[in-house]
């Protein structure tokens, strides 16, 4: 019989070569866009995570940062399973079915680990805390900050990012409706940032 040290020593390597397979599996979205070679979902959780930590620094109200980071690097997982579903899929399959497979999805990857990764996973579903709602806003953030870098890059037509409306619910954050405005100002100049900090 395992022991417990054992046991978790298994779950921990187990949990790495499933996370892992989101470093090959591209943001499909992009894809969609045209856009060659776009960001792994490993790399969109990294900036989501790095996003949500500066909004949580930036806020005037009490955050919980330790809160944010763990529903910030947990929020994509499931995707290990299901891969990026772009939202023409989503649609297709219908909102139940594709929330049905990602709580199947999360309950399977974290069984073998502290209930704290299954209620962060559900606390970003259900968006409840104000933890949530920041990782929620970092997630669209990153997104239309890609779909700029993209567009400078002329690595595909990522307007459409910029013409629904619903990519702009700031989740009730001042300073998220403030990025958006100067996200939706750079987009509107047809502006980003040059890659050589000039």
């Amino acid at each position: 019989m395992k022991s417990s040290a054992n046991e978790n020593a298994d779950a921990l390597l187990r949990l790495i070569a499933r996370a892992e397979r989101l470093e090959a599996f591209p943001r499909t979205g992009w894809q969609v866009c045209g856009v060659q070679n776009p960001e792994s979902v490993a790399a969109h959780s990294y900036m989501v995570t790095l996003i949500a930590l500066w909004l949580a620094d930036h806020i005037d109200e009490p955050v919980s940062t330790e809160k944010v980071m763990r529903i910030a690097l947990v929020h994509d997982l499931p995707e290990a399973m299901l891969t990026d579903l772009p939202r023409p899929v989503k649609i297709l399959l219908g909102r139940s079915a594709c929330q049905k497979a990602e709580e199947n999805a999360a309950a399977q990857l974290f069984e073998d680990h502290p209930p704290a990764w299954q209620d962060a996973h559900d606390e970003y579903i259900s968006a409840t805390s104000l933890e949530a709602r920041l990782v929620k806003a970092a997630d669209r953030i990153q997104m239309l900050a890609k779909a700029l870098q993209y567009r400078a890059e002329h690595r595909g037509r990522t307007r459409r990012f910029f013409d629904n409306p619903d990519t702009f619910d700031d989740f009730q954050i001042p300073l998220v409706a403030t990025i958006f405005e100067e996200l939706r100002r750079l987009h509107s100049q047809d502006r980003w940032f040059p890659p050589d900090f000039s």
